[in-house]
């Protein structure tokens, strides 16, 4: 069969790049395999029967086999150069000596790529583990590591941070650790930099341990976040009450910060006790799940839990839900009460339908808001009368209010002059464009 090759008892294609193009039927009608999908220990487990140039060969099959093909030869050979140092004739010093900066992301989603909304998640180990292990033992001037959903055993957790502590006690700056395990388990380790300034976790790895001992390092910012791989089960819980205050009495300049990525509807924010996590130092609140609508206790039980400390708050990305028209069912009252309970709030974002009378009032009542962010094609040109006995508002106030939100042009120009600078609604493109900086 023309284009076909057998490599160790393993069919592979040619590119189609060198057959002819399938029309567009043929595409339709066509069965894929899911070898794609085979996850990355079986794939080292079939790499290991294989020459190097079969293995090169078998990297042809598809995106998924190349990576896993590349991925661990790459790093074994930086490893490999950083270890020899220029003792042969083949290698340099000063290999790896530079590099500031590690980021690893382990594509831990195995789903059908039919199937978007299923997600078959495996961690990542092996080989391909102990080869990113022996990198980041050869790094020994990081100031910036990233490692991304491996979702590992606790066991191998445990240990993955060893020689990094060894190494850049002193010397990390920013460490990020998303989704290190798929289950509960607290990684200790992260208590030990010294000098870290951001630390980004995911709140199936933190324990009040963890808590107190950042307390004593220069720690800035603490992230807490959790993305689409995240678990949402009801044992993964925030630290208690008694560690935070321990932090804060320690570490009185640290500021939390509290985000979310997925675009699954069911997924929201970790559930937060009021007696409980009052004492944390939250700073901003960031959620982007464009498929989940925020109710209104759940803003107002964000302001309440946070009012002296938070500053920033976004709904981020473009919605994907029903928008509803009618006052009674948007958020224009929730938001309006949030930023009276919260005096220091600096940014807001909102993707939800509200009016141009809510804007003005916003504003209006925010004294330290600088940052306003929303979509100008889901904002109603109106002054809903249903303000006027809800607020206590002078009929000066009223008048000014039913003026300038009469169009956007006036609304835009009222808002301006009370924020200090040229403000104007975002593109639907802008707003999802938009960087929140959470570090005012």
């Amino acid at each position: 069969m023309p284009g076909v090759d057998t490599i160790g008892g393993i069919i592979c294609v040619a590119s189609p790049d060198l057959e002819e193009e399938d029309t567009e039927e043929d595409k339709q009608c066509k069965v894929y395999s899911s070898w794609d999908q085979t996850p990355d220990i079986l794939l080292e487990e079939i790499f290991s029967y294989l020459t190097i140039r079969e293995r090169y060969y078998a990297s042809l099959v598809c995106r998924s086999w190349y990576r896993a093909f590349k991925l661990q030869n790459f790093m074994n050979m930086i490893s490999w150069y950083a270890e020899q140092q220029g003792l042969d004739n083949t290698s340099v010093a000063g290999v790896g000596t530079y590099i500031r900066r590690l980021k690893f992301t382990f594509p831990c989603n195995m789903a059908n790529r039919n199937d978007p909304d299923r997600i078959r998640l495996f961690g990542t180990g092996g080989k391909l583990l102990e080869a990113l292990k022996r990198l980041m033992r050869n790094l020994q001037n990081l100031r910036y590591l990233e490692l991304i959903d491996l979702m590992l055993d606790s066991k191998e957790a445990v240990y993955l941070m060893d020689d990094i502590c060894t190494n850049c006690t002193q010397t990390l700056s920013k460490l990020v650790l998303i989704n290190t395990t798929r289950y509960n388990c607290p990684l200790l380790h992260v208590g030990v930099f010294v000098n870290l300034n951001i630390l980004v976790i995911s709140p199936q790895n933190l324990h009040e341990d963890i808590i107190e001992l950042i307390g004593y390092t220069k720690l800035r910012h603490l992230h807490i976040l959790q993305n689409r791989y995240s678990p949402k089960d009801t044992t993964i819980r925030l630290p208690k009450r008694s560690s935070w205050v321990k932090m804060k009495m320690n570490n009185p300049y640290l500021k939390v910060h509290f985000e979310i990525e997925s675009h699954k509807s069911t997924d929201i924010l970790l559930p937060i006790d009021l007696l409980e996590h009052s004492a944390i130092p939250c700073h901003s609140i960031v959620l982007d799940n464009p498929n989940t609508q925020i109710s209104p206790p759940t803003i107002l039980t964000h302001g309440t839990f946070f009012d002296s400390t938070i500053r920033v708050y976004a709904f981020k990305g473009l919605t994907r839900y029903y928008l509803h028209r009618n006052f009674a069912k948007r958020l224009d009252e929730s938001l309006v009460q949030f930023c009276r309970m919260c005096p220091n709030l600096h940014t807001l974002m909102i993707r939800d339908k509200i009016s141009t009378a809510t804007i003005l009032e916003i504003v209006s009542t925010a004294k330290r808001l600088c940052c306003l962010y929303v979509r100008r094609n889901v904002i109603l040109k109106r002054c809903d009368r249903v303000w006027s006995t809800i607020l206590d508002w002078s009929p000066e106030y009223y008048e000014w209010i039913k003026i300038n939100s009469r169009s956007y042009e006036k609304t835009e120009k009222e808002v301006s002059r009370i924020l200090g600078y040229r403000w104007h609604m975002l593109s639907e493109k802008e707003f999802k464009e938009q960087v929140i900086n959470m570090h005012i």
